[in-house]
């Protein structure tokens, strides 16, 4: 009866091995198709052919960025609290929902709704999955280098989907816009048939009393464990703003250089190609060249995009796009593996929210202005008024960053 019941014990162990060895491909296809947005490289025209001005655009950016922080710590709470698969189906299932309502938006009203539906679902899915990595690989009991790849594994197939489905965007624009936002409807539905084939990760639970409490512990983690860590989480809050504001102006910039709409896609793919690379080697380059010189670089490689979308031709202001998303595929890779290996994974899904929820908040009370200002002054001065922002938070940010990172490291080396 014992051996019975040692085999049926072994038999369930080995099933759940399998489970988290396959959670590795499960949560990398469903970041793929989460970030599959087909419609992405034509948003601004399509948004535009809705009847929205470029303050309107950034208004909808602004009421997806608000939902999000509305709801982020809470849904990652959740994922602490009552485990990170179901709070990913109801995400994914929640993220179909809005690409369908896609195909009916007619002017603001209608596209609001769909960014609600989208800021919800990001909320959900957004640092759980990431979490869900972390502890499938530590159960697994891999080694920490294995840990700490899974963030550049997560941004490059993220960054390599964006790469693919702009590319069909421009194929499927020899038909027509609308045959793309069908397609993106259908697409948005293939997260949840993946969501449902994760599984739970054994890790230890937040308690289900004292949610205050629970917060506030967390919060203070964050922020006064050490200088590295709130350094760490202040750039992810204010630094990813730098490189966020260039994806929604590059292509107002192409339509005022008289780009043809069909080759939007083609662009698109090549810069998301230049992040997705940049995410994937992260690691390497950090350990070739130092956090130091990779902090530094991606402070200050968002400035000197922006002045090179201003000063340069078509050409040039096309490699000049490229630093931004070579600064955001390395520099986030960078910055959530530091997070993420400094809290503990009771918490580390809320501890992801909250930094989505400070940069979100940053962008709601931004973007309108941003947006206003573009139409007010132009593309021009804007630019330059966006990159001396950038170079405000390097210094103010960045370079505190680079030296607790080297104080860290002298502390740790005479220890």
């Amino acid at each position: 009866m014992e051996q019975g019941l040692e085999s049926i014990q072994a038999m369930n162990g080995q099933t759940e091995r399998r489970g988290l060895e396959r959670n590795l491909g499960n949560t990398l296809a469903l970041g793929f198709f989460q970030v599959f947005l087909v419609f992405l490289p034509i948003a601004v025209p399509f948004f535009q052919s809705k009847g929205l001005d470029m303050q309107q655009v950034f208004l909808l950016q602004a009421i997806f960025g608000a939902v999000v922080m509305i709801t982020e710590v809470p849904s990652g709470y959740a994922a602490d609290l009552l485990g990170r698969k179901p709070t990913l189906v109801v995400g994914a299932f929640i993220a179909g929902i809005g690409h369908t309502l896609l195909v009916f938006a007619d002017g603001f009203l209608g596209l609001a709704l769909f960014e609600i539906a989208l800021g919800v679902s990001a909320s959900l899915i957004s640092g759980t999955d990431l979490a869900l990595l972390y502890d499938s690989e530590a159960a697994l009991e891999r080694p920490e280098e294995e840990q700490r790849k899974v963030v550049g594994r997560l941004y490059g197939i993220r960054t390599t989907s964006e790469a693919a489905s702009a590319v069909l965007c421009s194929v499927l624009l020899l038909w027509s816009m609308d045959t793309v936002i069908y397609v993106q409807a259908a697409v948005g539905w293939i997260p949840l048939l993946l969501a449902v084939r994760l599984v739970e990760p054994p890790v230890v639970r937040l308690e289900q009393t004292g949610h205050l409490e629970n917060i506030g512990r967390i919060c203070r983690h964050m922020m006064q464990d050490s200088v590295v860590l709130r350094l760490t989480f202040l750039a992810l809050c204010f630094w990813s703003l730098t490189t966020f504001y260039a994806v929604w102006l590059i292509q107002q910039l192409w339509q005022d250089q008289g780009i043809e709409l069909g080759l939007f896609g083609y662009l698109w793919a090549l810069l998301t190609a230049v992040a997705a690379v940049g995410g994937r080697w992260a690691h390497v380059v950090e350990a070739r060249i130092g956090t130091s010189a990779v902090l530094v670089l991606m402070g200050i490689l968002p400035a000197l995009g922006y002045l090179g979308l201003d000063l340069l031709g078509p050409v040039g202001a096309f490699l000049a796009s490229a630093s931004f998303f070579l600064a955001r595929g390395v520099g986030l890779v960078v910055l959530r593996d530091a997070l993420n290996r400094r809290v503990p994974g009771s918490f580390r899904a809320t501890a992801n929210s909250l930094a989505s929820f400070g940069f979100r908040g940053a962008f709601v009370l931004t973007g309108p202005v941003v947006g206003h200002g573009l139409d007010l002054w132009g593309m021009s001065t804007m630019l330059w008024l966006l990159a001396g922002a950038t170079l405000v938070i390097f210094a103010g940010i960045i370079l505190p960053l680079v030296a607790a990172a080297r104080a860290h490291r002298v502390m740790a080396g005479a220890a």
